[in-house]
């Protein structure tokens, strides 16, 4: 009877609340957003991947639609692994390579797709629309903090929030989704918020902020969570191991009940916000060079 409690409470746990990172909505922002800020030649080369009119919003739309598609491939593709890196708390930068083994971890594939990319080669499991595919997706995924971080819990996966907020039944569905849904439902307004207060940043600013690679990236959502989330909502901090399920988590995680108000939620606004800015700037800069 505890094991099959244990299975049932896993399921409840991981699998009750949408998966998908950044939800729809987050990954259709931060795909407009880069779409603004292409070089004219990459531009012209992701309407042929695309398949669409080389006009700005022809591009932003298809950007935005394939944004979204390495989610609903991720189960029949066996690709789950590759939209996060589990690094725990007590890591350091210089673990990602450990966490990452066979490449199977959002930055390394961030990296071998945009290398496939930028050498036209033929890689014979994915075409180039699947490599830009991927790369849109997991830029956007390594900005939302709980794709690079583990406390023994799936990135917040183990959590369960009571009240749930919204559609989010545990801390990760909370950062998937709603609070960006607090910000706005809508993808386009959101996007026309951010460009907005993009265009206040100097050209220099915009490059300081596109500047890095996918580990210095991935290393600093994970400093977002660890402040934002772990510290301040008082988490038990766990030994860095890290389990298959919520079921195997240890029960000072399941146990665990964040309390999340309204005030919390409004003051991660700004940092998810300046998160979908980011990852927009930096898509921009990785597409430009690859293509």
């Amino acid at each position: 009877m505890r094991r099959l409690f244990t299975i049932v409470l896993g399921y409840w746990l991981c699998c009750s609340s949408p998966a998908y990172s950044w939800w729809e909505t987050g990954h259709q922002t931060i795909a407009r957003l880069a779409a603004a800020h292409l070089t004219p030649a990459a531009r012209t080369r992701l309407a042929r991947i695309l398949d669409v009119p080389d006009t700005p919003e022809a591009i932003a739309n298809a950007l935005a639609r394939a944004s979204t598609w390495a989610d609903e491939i991720r189960n029949q593709s066996g690709t789950g692994a590759w939209h996060y890196i589990d690094l725990a708390l007590q890591d350091s930068k210089s673990d990602i390579p450990a966490r990452c083994p066979h490449d199977n971890c959002a930055p390394a594939r961030i990296h071998l797709f945009a290398a496939q990319l930028a050498s036209h080669s033929a890689d014979p499991r994915w075409s180039d629309l699947d490599a830009l595919r991927f790369l849109v997706h997991f830029i956007g995924d390594i900005h939302q903090p709980l794709h690079a971080v583990s406390d023994a819990d799936l990135g917040g996966n183990c959590e369960r929030l009571d009240p749930q907020v919204g559609k989010a039944k545990n801390l990760h569905a909370l950062w998937d989704g709603e609070i960006v849904n607090a910000i706005s439902s809508s993808g386009q307004a959101l996007t026309g918020e951010l460009e907005r207060e993009i265009e206040t940043f100097s050209p220099q600013q915009q490059r300081d902020i596109a500047a890095g690679g996918q580990d210095d990236w991935a290393w600093e959502s994970h400093g977002l969570a660890q402040k934002n989330i772990y510290w301040k909502l008082h988490v038990p901090l766990e030994a860095p191991v890290f389990p298959a399920n919520c079921g195997e988590a240890p029960g000072e995680i399941t146990d665990f009940h964040p309390q999340i108000d309204g005030l919390y939620i409004d003051s991660m606004k700004p940092i998810v916000r300046l998160q979908l800015e980011r990852a927009g700037l930096r898509l921009a800069k990785v597409l430009d060079e690859s293509l």
